[in-house]
Order: structure tokens, then C-alpha cells, then sequence
């Protein structure tokens, strides 16, 4: 949906706007890491604040968005508390490239730094509503990524049988196995 100015801007906020990601992003790196094997049952940070100098990427200073800290936590319970801490340690052992291309996997086509900050919603440009759409839904699909098309036309049966205009074929890759989008549904859903 856009809004009444639409006719005179031709600007779609849902595919053309571009927000900051912000958590909705870590999502990338729990990918990024089912993917690549971890079990977030038994892998664990401890969630503190992060203020030091790393040997590749230079200063990193990460705080929870609230103060507290959750201690050691595994990534299911860092994911249901969305802790930035435990996410930027995660991201720097998967390596930030890594988290990019789960990123470019899942739908995301705006440009994505391969930097430690990306994992935490931290991107130059930001994404648009319809990226993180797809990005999303290419968990819901059990990792396969849809192309995303418009509706542009309504089509009902012709009462001969068929339809009464031409129905478009989904176009649709496998970006990840199902056992890993299994595993981030039930995460995700357990929030």
C-alpha cells in the first residue's frame, strides 16, 4: 500500500522506500548459522557489553537497547530476547560476509556492508518493506525464495473450465534446506 500521493510521486513506499533494519535483521544471522550447522540449543554467548578493539574489524561498542543483559544464554534464548550482545559475537565468529550472503539468499537486494554492524540492523542504505517481505517468507516456504510479482488482475473460472486470462507462473529458488528454515520457524515462533 502506498498513500494518496502516490499518482502524483510515483514512489512505492513498499518497494522503493528504504528503513533501517534494526533487529528484524538478526534473523540473517540466525540463518547464517543454522546453516552453517549450529545448534542454537547448545551454542552460547554470555550477553554483556562489548567495547574492544577487534584484530579485523577495529572498535566494536554494542549495548542492549534496554542496559540489562541476560548472562549466558543459548540462541534460541538470545533470539526470544532479541539480545544485541550475544548477535554481534555470533556474527563475528560466522564472519560478516557469511551473513551477507544468507542475506542476498533470503530476498534482500538493497546493498548489504558485509560489516559487523549488518548484523544488528546497522545497513548504509537500509532495505524496503518488500525485501524484508521476502526475506521472511522465504523462511515461511521452507527456504525456497519466490520472485515477487505484482497482482495486477483478478482472474475468476470460465464456466467452460480454464481461466479467463493468463495466470503467471511462480517463479521460485532454492535458497536453503527446509531442515534449517524448520529450525528458525520454531524459534521464531516460540516468541
Amino acid at each position: 500500500a502506498s498513500n494518496a500521493t502516490y499518482g502524483q510521486f510515483k514512489f512505492n513506499l513498499a518497494s522503493q522506500g528504504h528503513y533501517a533494519a534494526g533487529s528484524t535483521f538478526k534473523v540473517m544471522v540466525l540463518m547464517t548459522a543454522l546453516r552453517k550447522g549450529v545448534d542454537p540449543n547448545s551454542t552460547s554467548y554470555t550477553s554483556m557489553p562489548l567495547k574492544f578493539n577487534d584484530p579485523t574489524w577495529g572498535p566494536i561498542d554494542v549495548h542492549t537497547y534496554s542496559g540489562s543483559y541476560i548472562g549466558r544464554a543459548n540462541l534460541v534464548k538470545a533470539t526470544l530476547a532479541s539480545d544485541n550482545s550475544i548477535y554481534q559475537q555470533l556474527d563475528l565468529d560466522l564472519g560478516p560476509q557469511a551473513v551477507k550472503e544468507t542475506a542476498i539468499d533470503m530476498g534482500i537486494k538493497s546493498p548489504v556492508d558485509a560489516l559487523p554492524a549488518a548484523a544488528l540492523g546497522g545497513l548504509t542504505k537500509g532495505v524496503t518493506p518488500l525485501e524484508m517481505a521476502n526475506a521472511y517468507a522465504t523462511i515461511a516456504s521452507n527456504g525456497w525464495r519466490n520472485k515477487v510479482s505484482a497482482v495486477r488482475k483478478v482472474c475468476f473460472p470460465k464456466k467452460l473450465g480454464g481461466f479467463d486470462c493468463k495466470v503467471e507462473k511462480a517463479r521460485r529458488h532454492r535458497a536453503f534446506e527446509d531442515g534449517v528454515t524448520a529450525e528458525a520457524t520454531k524459534i521464531l515462533k516460540a516468541n
